[in-house]
């Protein structure tokens, strides 16, 4: 699945570090989606609560719980930041980042099949025409909803609500809010781990909160 990881604009690897084995161990990735849910706070809330009060005003049954919609935004934020990567990470890369996601956002599993999802929209947008940003926007404005209350709302309406979100300029404008990335996230979090990255035998035996996470002079 890897492999179909689609080139962005990021730097390449080879300007940040020579060794691209952290790639390849999932708490470097597990370190680096901690750090995109820690900076992701006040601009993620804004976002969200702007949708909702969005949705409101469209008369949509609709709202974007806080946890359940942190979790999709932040991934397609990581996405956007690991796929000009694909090279270096490889097939076994791809499932190290996936375990290193699983253990940040829930439930077990989530990660892959968000991930799973995105690819698939990617490979058939909704939209016919639609750029690759705006389907990852539209990944996140379908995905992140939840009816407030779905036995009040007819499943007859479900593709009107759907189609009413995915084409607002606004409720657009906020998913691509939502989903962009911290700037210079990458290039900090692989310096920084690199920094803390200890030997073989205390990366398997230690807990990485141990030497991630801990103050280190």
């Amino acid at each position: 699945m890897a492999a179909h990881l689609i080139v962005g604009r990021h730097k390449p690897i080879s300007e940040v570090a020579t060794d691209v084995t952290p790639l390849r161990e999932s708490p470097f990735w597990y370190f680096l989606a901690r750090r995109a849910l820690d900076r992701s706070g006040d601009k993620l809330s804004r976002a969200l609560e702007s949708l909702e009060r969005r949705a409101t005003e469209l008369s949509l049954p609709i709202q974007y719980p806080r946890q359940h919609a942190t979790g999709w935004a932040v991934l397609l934020q990581l996405f956007e930041i690991a796929t000009p990567h694909r090279e270096e990470m490889g097939r076994f890369g791809y499932e190290m980042m996936v375990a290193g996601f699983d253990r940040v956002f829930g439930p077990n599993g989530f990660s892959k099949e968000a991930l799973s999802r995105l690819l698939g929209n990617l490979n058939s947008p909704a939209f016919p025409n639609r750029k690759r940003e705006e389907t990852i926007a539209d990944t996140f404005l379908a995905n992140a909803m939840r009816l407030i209350d779905p036995k009040a709302v007819d499943p007859r309406l479900d593709a009107l609500i759907m189609q009413t979100c995915l084409t607002d300029p606004i409720m657009c404008d906020l998913a691509n809010e939502a989903v962009r990335p911290a700037h210079e996230l990458w290039e900090a979090t692989l310096a920084e781990y690199v920094r803390r990255r200890p030997g073989f035998i205390r990366r398997q035996f230690l807990d990485p909160n141990s030497w991630l996470f801990e103050s280190r002079e």
